[in-house]
């Protein structure tokens, strides 16, 4: 339970620093996104990042072969919510630009890494 409190706290944290450097920084490096869109995204990312990380920790408390398949779940429904998210916004948007793609990837990259760190110390202290 407190590794759950302390990586939402740490997704809060990581969120408002990117808000702010988003703020500081889209404006001169990719004008064409905005910020709207780039608060979108940052959320939708965070959001499933958080629900990956619940589901995956489900799974490292259960046995070896249950844990194993919902550790693994948490990871597939953690690419299918990417995969429809891009859909939906590029259904609404009819343009996925390179500066939204590079920005999402980015995202992406920064919240893996996160996750993969807390799901690492998790495993460790199992």
């Amino acid at each position: 339970m407190i590794n759950r409190i302390r990586y939402i706290w740490q997704i809060l944290i990581l969120c408002s620093l990117l808000v702010i450097a988003g703020i500081l920084l889209l404006p001169y490096m990719a004008p064409e996104l905005s910020l709207t869109i780039y608060f979108i995204s940052l959320l939708s990312v965070a959001t499933i990042n958080v629900i990956a990380f619940l589901v995956m920790t489900l799974g490292m408390q259960k046995n070896d072969r249950e844990g194993m398949v919902i550790l693994f779940g948490g990871v597939g429904l953690k690419f299918l919510l990417y995969l429809l998210y891009i859909l939906v916004f590029w259904l609404v948007t009819k343009n996925l630009s390179k500066p939204f793609i590079i920005t999402f990837f980015a995202l992406y990259l920064v919240f893996t890494f996160l996750l993969a760190g807390n799901l690492l110390k998790g495993l460790k202290n199992k």
